[in-house]
């Protein structure tokens, strides 16, 4: 990861430092900005997982789709990855395991406020109606829903006890959609939110079962000055 020599002088200032945040157990996760800074995100570690209690169910649940918006905002910051999966032994029985190791992505994406992050399971293409109702949104850069709260909300999905300290949180989000109903224009795949597409619970009696949650982890710089004051610091 290139930075930049900006950077590089403000963090020997004490003004910003790089952090790795990671999510895993469940679908949604807040990253803090702090008040009156920002954060540039720079890098996303994905480790390829996948969903379900049986192997029919995991292998039409390996696509899955990363939501990145800043809270209040409709500006969305998407990736969505395909994973391969291969057959292992274990125990004398046969499991599902990933294929691939983990992805970094390089990124760019400035934050005034806390950074919202969404993780789905893309429905099944057998099951799928690709039709505007479905999967599309009208707008390219506007959610069809809001996440966090209500009937699709993203609860987490393994018990944390409290001496662990891991609790996930998720934040209500301060915007409204309205779902795109028609065959007009598709500016791109985005899966939607629904109770289908939510981040499951790991089958304990799997040997596999570490497997079955998200495990990502995003590279941020963190500023605890304002983006104008990082514009006129120099180059």
């Amino acid at each position: 990861m290139l930075i930049s020599p900006k950077i590089e002088a403000l963090a020997f200032q004490g003004k910003c430092k790089f952090q790795m945040f990671w999510t895993g157990y469940t679908g949604t996760y807040t990253i803090p900005v702090p008040a009156g800074g920002f954060a540039l995100m720079r890098q996303i570690i994905y480790a390829p997982f996948y969903q379900g209690d049986t192997k029919p169910v995991q292998i039409t649940r390996v696509i899955h789709q990363i939501s990145i918006v800043e809270q209040g905002s409709r500006n969305e910051l998407l990736y969505i990855f395909r994973d391969s999966v291969s057959d292992v032994n274990v125990g004398g029985a046969t499991h599902f395991t990933p294929r691939g190791q983990q992805q970094i992505v390089e990124t760019w994406a400035t934050y005034k406020k806390n950074i919202c992050i969404d993780v789905f399971n893309a429905p099944d293409v057998n099951g799928a109606v690709y039709a505007g109702a479905a999967l599309f949104d009208q707008q390219a850069q506007e959610r069809i829903d809001p996440l966090g709260y209500a009937t699709i909300a993203q609860v987490p999905s393994v018990q944390i006890t409290a001496a662990q300290k891991l609790y996930p949180t998720g934040e209500e989000r301060l915007y409204q959609g309205a779902p795109y109903s028609g065959a007009g224009i598709q500016d791109r795949l985005r899966y939607n939110a629904t109770a289908a597409s939510r981040i499951g619970t790991p089958n304990n009696a799997d040997a596999d079962r570490n497997y079955q949650f998200p495990l990502i982890g995003f590279g941020c710089w963190i500023f605890n000055i304002p983006i104008s004051e990082y514009l006129n610091s120099g180059n």
